[in-house]
């Protein structure tokens, strides 16, 4: 199997979507929120209704996560993080996500080329205008860019021009093939005219949130800000990491906590940003960033970077998120916001969900993004249930008392106590290559890449969208890898040849129990079916 992702083009993303919404009132397999609420927020002189959406991660890499999380009711995008490398470069162990009670993972950035991630969310931005005139949709939404992880890398060619598409993607390739396309094709619409798709503002975005390694110097993540602010004209946001706390406040959390057996040195406490470096420097940054009328704040935080003892995945280490790091970038947020007198913007992830949403956005902490949650049963739809906690006011600087009474009271928050994994069940010696029993495959794929078929109680894996991240395979029941197991539709020679897996190419041929065939007709009943549903 290939976990090469390949692209929707724009046509085909925006005619699904619109078939979708008109006969089931879902995107990409995700119910269309009844309601969005608006909290009349401006950030970096945008309007930005409701500042809850899908972290840079698994769920903001192709256009088809993009246009799932609007569904659901998000309304702030944290694109995945671009920098110079991609692909086999990265060189990202596959499945490279595990998610139980709490979850980690061993990917970094964006899997595309920086011009092809460019692409990607230039035909989501236009297509959510689309959506949102068509349907009469809150349309007040913000992507944010992120970019790494060093000047060098962020000057090149490849990551500067990402950047000059975000600021102004007009006169890219994908923005003019896009307009022309719907330009072309007004027919498909009731209440989109050429005024309106004419009328889209092609800056995609000019806040930008810059992610560092580990261990990244002060003076190099300073320059990197300065730049961004001063000669990319960003509004910019720092990510700052866990181990501002310290290690002994790090380590007595996840202990109090039940995560004890968390393994971590203090390597990279000791290399990484101290306290007292960051503080001054983002002093600096903040003068800097008054002085060219530009927003600047700090994103929390990074993934906890852990050892891997237990064999969740391959290597050595890997990264923590959910609900152990909330304690910790809570904690970031406290150090800082006392630091700065509630002055200081912050934008948060780590750990939110519906238990805490409500408490942090009360302290004046937004926009907050969530990906561990998206990942568990319910996918993108565990975005709507957030709906509801979200306060109808925002406070525009951080309450520094409410969040210390926040963070003073989590370790006597049994919720956050750990809970004991759910064991992974053997896999069976028969099962349904079609499986529908609980579709936790279909809603936690961040690509869409188990698509449900309702009226024949099927699903059917589309190669073509998948990147074998793993979390289908946590989620399941029965102890299947989904992504490999499941029967799949092809849609390239190549990528049929490059699997194993039993599926279809077109109704040119099929492989089914290890066999391949073009007499269709030897096919069980049901997976003919299948393929008559898929390919009408």
């Amino acid at each position: 199997m290939s976990d090469r992702m390949t692209p929707i083009p724009f046509a085909d993303l925006l005619t699904q979507s619109l078939r979708a919404f008109r006969a089931e009132r879902a995107l990409y397999h995700v119910p269309v929120a009844a309601q969005v609420p608006d909290t009349g927020m401006t950030l970096a002189g945008r309007p930005l209704s409701c500042p809850v959406g899908p972290a840079a991660g698994p769920h903001t890499q192709l256009a088809q996560n993009l246009i799932a999380g609007f569904a659901a009711g998000a309304r702030v995008f944290e694109l995945k993080t671009v920098q110079v490398l991609y692909g086999e470069q990265l060189g990202i162990q596959k499945p490279c996500i595990w998610t139980g009670d709490e979850a980690y993972n061993i990917e970094w950035s964006s899997e595309l080329p920086a011009q092809a991630a460019a692409d990607e969310y230039i035909r989501a931005y236009i297509i959510l205008h689309l959506l949102a005139r068509e349907f009469g949709l809150d349309g007040k939404f913000q992507f944010h860019a992120s970019v790494g992880y060093n000047l060098e890398g962020i000057q090149s060619p490849a990551v500067d021009g990402f950047l000059n598409a975000m600021r102004d993607a007009s006169g890219t390739a994908a923005w003019k093939q896009a307009m022309d396309w719907t330009l072309a094709h007004l027919d498909l619409f009731e209440h989109v005219d050429a005024g309106f798709v004419r009328g889209i503002d092609p800056c995609v975005t000019d806040l930008v949130t810059l992610s560092t390694m580990h261990g990244c110097p002060a003076d190099e993540i300073e320059r990197i800000a300065s730049y961004l602010l001063t000669e990319k004209g960003f509004h910019t946001y720092i990510k700052c990491n866990p181990t501002l706390i310290g290690y002994d406040r790090v380590k007595s959390l996840l202990e109090e906590l039940g995560y004890g057996y968390i393994a971590f040195d203090t390597t990279h406490f000791d290399h990484d940003l101290k306290l007292d470096d960051a503080v001054a420097m983002l002093g600096r940054l903040r003068r800097t960033a008054a002085a060219c009328g530009r927003v600047f704040g700090v994103k929390l935080t990074n993934t906890f970077p852990v050892e891997i003892r237990r064999g969740e995945l391959a290597g050595d280490a890997m990264y923590m998120s959910g609900k152990p790091l909330f304690p910790l970038a809570l904690n970031v947020a406290r150090i800082l916001s006392e630091a700065f007198d509630g002055a200081l913007p912050i934008s948060f992830s780590g750990g939110i969900d519906g238990h805490n949403l409500a408490d942090v956005l009360a302290c004046g902490i937004a926009p907050v993004t969530v990906a561990t949650l998206l990942l568990k049963p319910g996918g993108y739809r565990n975005l709507t249930r957030l709906l509801g906690a979200v306060p109808a006011h925002i406070p525009e600087r951080v309450d520094v008392a409410r969040l210390g009474a926040l963070c003073d009271g989590l370790t006597a928050d049994a919720y956050y106590r750990k809970k004991a994994d759910r064991p992974r069940p053997a896999r069976p010696d028969s099962f349904p290559a079609a499986c529908y029993r609980c579709k936790n495959c279909v809603d936690v794929c961040p690509n869409r890449a188990n698509a449900p078929l309702p009226g024949l109680k099927m699903a059917v894996h589309i190669d073509a969208y998948c990147n074998e991240c793993g979390a289908c395979a946590c989620q399941c029941p029965l102890g299947l890898v989904p992504y490999r197991d499941k029967f799949t539709l092809f849609s390239c020679e190549q990528d049929f040849i490059d699997s194993s897996n039993d599926g279809f190419l077109g109704r040119e041929k099929y492989r089914w129990q290890g066999q391949t065939g073009t007499d269709f007709s030897k096919l069980p009943e049901d997976l003919r079916s299948l393929i008559d549903a898929v390919l009408g």
